[in-house]
């Protein structure tokens, strides 16, 4: 399998929510993606013994442009570009095996290695005199590389205790490689690597279908152990002050439960039902402490570290969330069908990673939102026609919370939205 993509991209961010330019950024990407996979496996899947082995590289190269405009904002640079280079390539080698020992029991493992390399190229950091439009103040921080060579695997069981019940066990490592921060960047350090990120994972859960395959129900529970964990923390750049930017949690810690479900009752009728619950703390981690630098700068004047030991915090992610739906469908005037649906979501409240431990405007309150379709579709002619409500409850949310963060702003939810749509399908 051989695969090319290219990409132009040009996004500009409100992060601040406000008319002024406290905190504008534009970002300008052009990226092509070349990749290459090559597999091996066994003819027939449902064999005592089954194997694969493949092969994959991919090549990418970028170009990035970060425009932020700070010009209403006082006692920082108006505006600021940050430009580079980055290539990468990754080139990965697996093998993946199961073997059913007895009738019933299954083994499965798998492993792989992965090189990813990675360079960013000619960085070049420029301020700009809004009068004029000169450049007043270049750096050029030359070049910087990260490279990450790992192994991954898994080991676990299944064992199919009858036709409809399926249980299994999964241990695996994986990790994600490291990378830079790159965004209004002003000094070396910026350009400092973050490392790659490992886990320890252990899951074990059922799959089942019963009653004739009208009800399908799937359960799991899962344990995920972290070492360098990435997150989209905090860092302190003066004079623009704290800014979003990658950081390494050294240990931490994600477990949960979830389950699925899928029933028929009767012909035309379908429900569906999903739950997830999650938590997850910091086992060590020490970082910049966003609220306590800002506020001890609004009484200094000063820009001045001032980091937190999070040992033992929770990571605020939404421990709840939810999902379901009630879909009928029947036959009208022998080759049309009319579909109607009622479909729910929630989820809980959240913290951004750059706010750990805070809450007010920084920690985003759960949210309901209840949806609905109406399809009169023509199968045989291969059209079908929609009106449709999204959040009939009309309901305003938050989706993230705070402000002067490179990827996240305060972002309101939608409100009611109803339409109408046609697809036509050859």
């Amino acid at each position: 399998m051989s695969a090319f993509e290219a990409v132009d991209e040009h996004e500009l961010t409100n992060q601040t929510n406000s008319v002024a330019s406290y905190g504008n950024m534009f970002r300008n990407n052009q990226t092509n993606v070349f990749s290459q996979e090559v597999k091996l496996e066994s003819r027939n899947p449902h064999a005592r013994f089954h194997w694969e082995v493949g092969m994959y590289y991919s090549r990418a190269r970028m170009a990035q442009n970060f425009w932020y405009d700070s010009s209403d904002r006082p006692g920082t640079t108006p505006l600021n570009e940050t430009s580079y280079r980055q290539n990468q390539q990754n080139f990965n080698q697996y093998v993946q095996l199961s073997y059913r020992i007895l009738p019933k029991l299954t083994l499965i493992g798998a492993i792989s290695h992965e090189s990813d390399d990675r360079q960013m190229l000619n960085v070049v950091s420029a301020d700009y005199d809004l009068n004029t439009g000169a450049r007043t103040h270049v750096q050029n921080f030359g070049n910087s590389g990260a490279l990450t060579n790992q192994f991954a695997g898994r080991v676990g069981a299944q064992y199919q205790f009858n036709p409809s019940v399926m249980g299994y066990v999964m241990f695996s490592r994986g990790f994600k490689p490291g990378g830079f921060s790159a965004n209004i960047t002003q000094q070396a350090s910026q350009l400092k690597p973050f490392k790659a990120e490992q886990v320890l994972t252990y899951e074990g859960g059922f799959k089942t279908m019963l009653f004739n395959r009208r009800l399908r129900f799937n359960a799991a529970g899962f344990y995920y152990d972290y070492r360098d964990q990435q997150l989209l923390g905090t860092i302190l750049v003066p004079p623009y002050g704290v800014l979003g930017g990658y950081v390494n949690a050294p240990r931490s810690n994600i477990y949960g439960a979830e389950f699925d479900m899928e029933a028929h009752p009767f012909h035309g009728l379908v429900l569906t039902q999903n739950f997830g619950y999650q938590n997850g703390s910091y086992s060590q981690f020490q970082s910049l402490n966003r609220s306590a630098t800002t506020a001890q700068f609004a009484s200094t004047g000063v820009w001045s570290p001032v980091n937190t030991n999070y040992n033992g915090y929770n990571m605020g992610l939404a421990n709840l969330t939810l999902s379901g739906a009630a879909t009928y469908t029947w036959s009208m005037f022998h080759d049309y069908k009319m579909t109607f649906d009622v479909d729910y979501n929630y989820r809980g409240a959240q913290t951004q990673p750059q706010h750990i431990g805070d809450g007010g405007i920084y920690r985003a309150p759960a949210y309901f939102l209840v949806n609905s379709f109406l399809t009169f579709a023509a199968p045989k002619q291969h059209w079908s026609v929609s009106v449709y409500g999204q959040n009939l409850a009309d309901r305003r949310y938050w989706l993230s919370g705070g402000t002067q963060a490179t990827f996240y702003g305060v972002m309101p939810g939608l409100p009611r939205f109803v339409g109408a749509k046609m697809n036509v399908t050859y």
